[in-house]
């Protein structure tokens, strides 16, 4: 009997199920693998995230993209607030802007810049020099002083005391304010510099309070020269006495100048002294007349007036 052998390719060999075996268990091992990638991907079908050294990256990069957003350089600063940057360097070296943030060689401002040069535009309006405005720039970044409390104070401080505003007033206006008087009385008037003759029909009055004061002397026989050379000595010593009364009660703020040393408190006692100090004034001085004229006639001095006007009319 004649025994045939098949093919080696064509024999079920164990070698072959071991291969089979092995490829089976790698595309099992493939499965798996693809498996867990879907499961991590996102299940609306996006692209699954960056490895985290890109994430974070790219998270740097908008952060600093937002920065920059809200910073601008000197220029842009200039553009948005209208301020020349030369202005804005000095500011800065004068100490009452804030250093910019630098990012490599470019230096950035922020919102808390448009705000100081806002407040700093404020101040100069109100004509505060630049040494006050850092003393009171210092002062709020130490927390020793409130915005709102100092302006408030500054309104007392600032606000007119009577309601005595030049004005401008034509011919017919200022004839009407004078009523009738003598020809030449508006050219004494200008000599004096109660009224300023501007144009042929305008006249700038300085105070029209004085000048209603010195129409009322003329209807007492009081000249232009003798009422404004009165109203000079006024005005040199009560400059003298408001300036050391002005320091005496700065000392005294809040020390028996206010109920208490807030700003707020001290400002209620100015809008006080406002009210009642033309009137404090108006006694002080019409007490010390008293004594002054009285004294002149126990002195044997008024007799001394009767003797000058006889004098007078010899001539």
């Amino acid at each position: 009997m004649t025994t045939h052998t098949l093919p080696a390719s064509m024999s079920p060999t164990k070698p072959a199920s071991k291969k089979s075996s092995r490829a089976q268990r790698r595309a099992k091992r493939q499965l798996a693998k693809r498996g867990e990638a879907a499961a991590e991907a996102p299940s609306d079908g996006a692209e699954a995230e960056p490895e985290p050294e890109n994430t974070a990256a790219e998270t740097a990069e908008a952060t600093e993209v937002g920065a920059e957003a809200e910073s601008y350089t000197i220029d842009e600063l200039a553009a948005h607030t209208a301020i020349p940057s030369r202005t804005i360097r000095f500011y800065q070296s004068s100490g009452v802007l804030p250093k910019p943030t630098k990012r490599g060689r470019i230096a950035y401002y922020g919102p808390e810049h448009v705000e100081r040069l806002e407040l700093i535009g404020k101040m100069q309006d109100r004509g505060l020099r630049m040494r006050a405005i850092k003393e009171l720039v210092d002062q709020i970044e130490r927390g020793e002083l409130v915005l709102q409390e100092w302006l408030g104070l500054e309104e007392q401080l600032s606000s007119a005391w009577i309601d005595d505003a030049p004005k401008v007033l034509t011919r017919t206006e200022l004839d009407e304010l004078l009523g009738e008087r003598r020809p030449g009385f508006i050219a004494e008037l200008a000599r004096a510099g109660t009224v300023e003759i501007r144009t042929d029909d305008a006249y700038l009055v300085p105070s029209p309070g004085l000048l209603r004061v010195a129409t009322r002397l003329d209807d007492a026989g009081v000249s232009v020269d003798v009422a404004t050379g009165a109203s000079a000595i006024l005005q040199k010593h009560l400059a003298k006495a408001a300036k050391e009364l002005a320091g005496f009660l700065r000392d005294h703020a809040g020390e028996g100048f206010g109920q208490s040393d807030s700003v707020a408190s001290i400002s209620d006692a100015f809008r006080e002294l406002r009210t009642i100090g033309p009137e404090s004034v108006r006694l002080i001085f019409a007490r010390e007349m008293e004594q002054v004229l009285r004294k002149m006639v126990e002195t044997g001095e008024a007799t001394r007036i009767e003797t000058k006007k006889k004098r007078r009319r010899k001539r």
